[in-house]
């Protein structure tokens, strides 16, 4: 039985989310994946130390700049919540189990309502233990790390660059039952070519005739990579194949994508 298929971009990156309860928790900013030879992702990050080095350039910086200033770790990293408390992902992304308590809340907790008279925490001095310190999240096991790395063809050819991650839950087991959102493929359009809105991939969707038209017309030289077709995922990515054997992305909901939704 095939996995659900999803695009990270298109599916998962600044979706809300929310608490079984339905309180709202956090954004997607990134993903953390296991690498290996067959990567999967293994948590959502969010929070400016997520966001931060996505967004890149000055406002990237600034944002994980000041985030860190005020952050008391040795090593503050982005907030993670492990995939195994995913239970949904549509419009939103649904979460139960224990949720990580999020920085922010955990300073403004612990240096502005514990001290209060009467608010029941610990109180000056007589904080518990804090929150335990683990590493950043290396660059290289973020999924944006991907997002608009060039693409070689087995010859050194430029195919273009990554603009989306396609991700399909046939991956190791999370926990008893889930399975994980394994990389099964990249999709590669020539620079210049604008935003991916969803429209491209393939005849899906509600948006209208003239609409589809045009955004194909601009991606026709784009082209969908399998993982099994990528050789040497560095920089650039080096695949195993010709850029002439690679699949159009119009066609990718004809060959066995049909299972994405939006």
């Amino acid at each position: 039985m095939t996995g659900r298929v999803l695009h990270a971009h298109l599916h998962l990156l600044d979706r809300q989310v929310v608490a079984a309860d339905g309180r709202l928790l956090c954004k997607v900013d990134d993903l953390e994946i296991e690498p290996g030879e067959v990567p999967y992702v293994t948590a959502i990050l969010s929070g400016p130390l997520a966001l931060g080095p996505r967004v890149g350039g000055v406002a990237g910086r600034l944002m994980t700049g000041i985030t860190r200033l005020f952050r008391p770790e040795e090593d503050p990293a982005p907030r993670r919540i492990p995939m195994n408390l995913v239970g949904e992902i549509g419009s939103a992304v649904t979460v139960g189990g224990d949720v990580p308590e999020a920085a922010l809340e955990r300073w403004v907790r612990e240096h502005l309502i514990d001290p209060l008279p009467g608010s029941g925490g610990a109180g000056p001095g007589r904080r518990g233990p804090g929150p335990v310190r683990r590493p950043e999240v290396p660059a290289r096991d973020r999924l944006s790390s991907l997002v608009g790395r060039r693409v070689v063809d087995r010859d050194g050819g430029p195919v273009g660059q990554v603009a989306d991650v396609q991700l399909t839950q046939d991956g190791p087991l999370l926990g008893e039952t889930a399975q994980a959102l394994r990389l099964s493929g990249l999709v590669v359009v020539p620079r210049h070519t604008g935003q991916l809105f969803g429209y491209e991939r393939g005849p899906g969707g509600s948006s209208p005739a003239l609409v589809r038209v045009v955004i194909r017309r601009l991606h026709r030289g784009s082209r969908f990579v399998s993982w099994d077709q990528v050789g040497d995922p560095g920089d650039p990515i080096g695949l195993t194949v010709p850029r002439a054997d690679l699949l159009p992305l119009a066609e990718l909901l004809t060959r066995g994508d049909a299972s994405a939704s939006g």
